[in-house]
C-alpha cells in the first residue's frame, strides 16, 4: 500500500562575486512559488513554498533554493517534482539565483532504500534536463545527490583489470591532461578526447585525439615534446557521428585510477567504495579471478582464505579485524550478503558498474 510522499528539493546555484541578494529577488522567489502551484498543504523541512538562502564561497555569493513537495498521490509524484525542477531553471534564467544550476539534492526518509520513491525523481529530471539521471548517496542515508554517472567498465573488470580501462595508460593521460592545464591559452578552442582500443581477452590501447576547426601543428609537436604523446587530429563531426568511440581525459584518468575513492552503481544508485575493503571480493573469487556467485562461505572460512590470499595485504592477512571491518562495510553497500552464519557475494554481482558521477553543472565541464 502506498503512503504520501514528502520531497524536500534543494537546488545549488553557482556563485558570483557580484551577485546581492536583495528585497526584490526575493519577492521574485515569491511570484515565481506562487506561478508554480503556490503553496502545498503540508509541513516538509523547507515548507511548500520556495524560499532563497545565501552561501560564501570565498568571496563569492551563491544562492540555494529550497521547496518541499508533498505527494498525495502516488501518480502525482513525477508531475509535482518536475514541476519543481522547472522552477529551479526559471531561477537561473531569469537571474533571480546567483548563476546556473550548480548541483541538486533530494531528502526524503531512507532514500537510499526506496528506489520506487526514486523512480519519479528519476524520470522528472531526465524530462526537464534531457539528461540521465542517477543518485549519489552522501553521508547521511536520507539525503541524495542528483546527477550523471558516466560508467567506465563493470566493477569486476575494474578488480580484474582486463577491460577498456588500464592502469598502464593512467600516467600517460595525466601528462596529457598536466600539460593542457600548464598553457591554457595555447590550448584552447580545442577539445581533447582518449579513444580506448580494446577486444576482450587482449591488453588495451589508447589513442590521443583533439577536435577543433582545423587541426594545429603547434599542439603536436608542443605535446610531443611536453608529454611524449601523438595527438590525432579529429573533425567534430567525426566524434558526433560516434560518441561512444571516444572519452574525455578526465573520465578515462578516474577509470583507470588504482588509488583514491571508488564509486560504484547499482541502479542507478552511486555508493563510494574504499579501496581497502576491496580484498574481501577477490576471497569470492576462483583461482581465475570469476566471482563464485552460488558459492557461500563461513566467517572462519574467509578467514583462511584471507590468510592465503596474495590481495590482501601482507599486514593484514593475519587480521580478524581487518576482515570484520571488510565484511560489515561491503554488506552496508549491498555487495555482500549475509544469511545465517555463511556469506556470499550479491547475485547481481556482475551487473555492479564503475563509474565517476558528475553534478548538473559539471559534466560538460570535463570536456574542457
Amino acid at each position: 500500500m502506498w503512503r504520501p510522499q514528502v520531497y524536500d528539493l534543494v537546488a545549488h546555484y553557482e556563485p558570483r562575486s557580484d551577485f546581492s541578494l536583495t528585497h526584490s529577488i526575493r519577492a521574485a522567489v515569491k511570484e515565481l512559488g506562487r506561478e508554480y502551484r503556490g503553496s502545498t498543504l503540508m509541513t516538509g523541512a523547507h515548507a511548500g513554498t520556495p524560499v532563497i538562502h545565501t552561501d560564501m564561497r570565498g568571496i563569492s555569493i551563491g544562492t540555494r533554493l529550497e521547496i518541499s513537495r508533498l505527494a498525495i498521490r502516488e501518480k502525482d509524484r513525477q508531475p509535482l517534482v518536475a514541476e519543481v525542477f522547472r522552477m529551479f531553471q526559471e531561477a537561473a534564467e531569469r537571474g533571480i539565483a546567483s548563476g546556473p544550476i550548480d548541483r541538486m539534492t533530494v531528502k526524503f526518509p531512507n532514500a537510499e532504500r526506496k528506489p520506487d520513491a526514486r523512480q519519479p525523481i528519476h524520470d522528472a529530471y531526465e524530462e526537464v534536463f534531457d539528461s540521465p539521471c542517477c543518485f549519489q548517496r552522501m553521508q547521511d542515508p536520507h539525503t541524495l545527490r542528483l546527477g550523471r554517472a558516466v560508467v567506465h567498465q563493470a566493477l569486476l573488470h575494474h578488480l580484474r583489470e582486463d577491460g577498456p580501462y588500464h592502469s598502464d595508460h593512467q600516467p600517460r593521460v595525466e601528462r596529457v591532461h598536466s600539460e593542457l592545464g600548464r598553457r591554457p591559452g595555447r590550448y584552447e578552442g580545442y577539445q581533447y578526447f582518449v579513444e580506448p582500443i580494446f577486444t576482450p581477452g587482449k591488453y588495451p590501447e589508447v589513442v590521443f585525439h583533439y577536435s577543433g576547426d582545423e587541426p594545429s601543428r603547434i599542439i603536436e609537436v608542443t605535446m610531443r615534446q611536453k608529454s611524449e604523446e601523438e595527438l590525432q587530429f579529429m573533425k567534430p563531426e567525426t566524434m558526433r557521428t560516434d560518441p561512444s568511440r571516444f572519452v574525455s581525459l578526465m573520465d578515462y584518468d578516474q577509470g583507470a585510477r588504482r588509488f583514491g575513492r571508488l564509486w560504484v552503481m547499482q541502479e542507478g544508485l552511486l555508493r563510494r567504495l574504499d579501496r581497502e575493503w576491496l580484498p574481501l571480493i577477490y576471497l569470492f573469487m576462483d583461482d581465475d579471478l570469476n566471482p563464485m556467485l552460488d558459492v557461500s562461505f563461513t566467517w572462519e572460512e574467509l578467514y583462511e582464505r584471507q590468510r592465503l590470499s596474495p590481495y590482501v595485504p601482507r599486514t593484514q592477512r593475519l587480521s580478524s579485524t581487518f576482515l570484520d571491518i571488510c565484511i560489515e562495510r561491503l554488506s552496508e553497500r549491498f555487495l555482500v550478503l549475509q544469511e545465517g552464519g555463511r556469506f556470499r557475494l550479491q547475485s547481481v554481482f556482475n551487473d555492479v558498474q564503475h563509474v565517476t558521477f558528475y553534478e548538473l553543472g559539471h559534466y560538460d565541464k570535463r570536456l574542457g
